[in-house]
């Protein structure tokens, strides 16, 4: 055999060898170690699981800033099952004039329960045990994504009461009505505008990349009920526990209301609000 032939069946001979040894090795290390490793996967699990419940708790205890929680109040109008909605008073600075279920920002320290329930007090004039929360919707993204939690809630022995300050008036709707319609929807297309510094070249593609287009829907009740109630206004609107001369009373749904458009996020909440109990009434009626 040629030499240069000898010393290639030498090499291959020593490099198999060197080969062997190594898994050899690597595998007297990996069975030495098979306890340890369990316990270091152990070890890893618990502090995972550790680490994720303390992210969920901070969670809990802190919410983005502009986070806001409403109250759906449910009451009883001539033996009739109708949720309660405010139109928001003319000289507030953020949405005058616009339908709005009681609700307001989460203040420090406050559960987005106890926001629905202290802000649902104020506007309404009522007794917090008049209130009985009963539910509450999935959470809902409001204007600038910031989370909306909503609370399904019974207004007992409601009265027609609620503050000028904050509230100009407040009406009914039959959940009847609310189940039997859906709203209008339209879509939003989100425009995208990357910074001048987008780091481009780190994207399959750079500029040309194919993103996906975004949109945000806008929900309308364009036409609400003709049998609205609409509570007449209390002698004394400003001044919380006065009640309303006829608290009871059920107008036409005419020009002389002047109520406006049932729409964005009040109108995505009353619609969250019939898809879960349409889901869950199956045949059943509230009366």
């Amino acid at each position: 055999m040629p030499a240069h032939k000898v010393l290639r069946h030498v090499w291959k001979t020593e490099r198999n060898c060197m080969e062997n040894r190594d898994l050899a090795a690597a595998a007297a290390e990996n069975n030495a170690g098979a306890d340890s490793a369990a316990a270091g996967g152990s070890f890893c699990a618990d502090a995972l699981r550790s680490w994720i419940k303390e992210a969920h708790e901070k969670k809990n205890r802190s919410y983005p800033k502009g986070s806001s929680a409403v109250l759906i109040p449910f009451l009883i109008r001539d033996g009739v099952c109708h949720v309660l909605y405010e139109v928001r008073a003319a000289k507030l600075l953020s949405q005058p004039g616009e339908i709005c279920f009681p609700g307001g920002r989460i203040e420090k320290g406050e559960s987005p329960m106890e926001t629905a329930v202290r802000e649902a007090t104020e506007e309404l004039c009522v007794d917090r045990d008049r209130i009985e929360i009963v539910g509450a919707l999935d959470d809902t993204i409001g204007p600038g994504t910031i989370p909306l939690f909503s609370y399904i809630g019974v207004l007992h022995d409601y009265e027609g009461t609620w503050s000028a300050s904050e509230v100009d008036r407040v009406f009914t709707l039959p959940l009847d009505w609310i189940l039997q319609n859906d709203p209008d929807v339209y879509k939003i297309k989100l425009a995208r505008q990357m910074p001048e510094d987008f780091p481009y070249e780190y994207i399959p593609g750079g500029q040309e990349y194919r993103w996906r287009e975004q949109s945000y829907s806008v929900p309308f009740y364009p036409q609400l009920p003709t049998e609205l109630s609409l509570f007449q206004e209390p002698k004394a609107a400003e001044l919380c526990g006065k009640a309303a001369e006829t608290a009871d009373s059920t107008s036409d749904a005419g020009e002389d209301m002047k109520l406006p458009v049932l729409w964005g996020v009040t109108a995505r909440v009353t619609h969250s609000l019939a898809v879960l109990l349409r889901e869950g009434r199956g045949e059943q009626t509230l009366r």
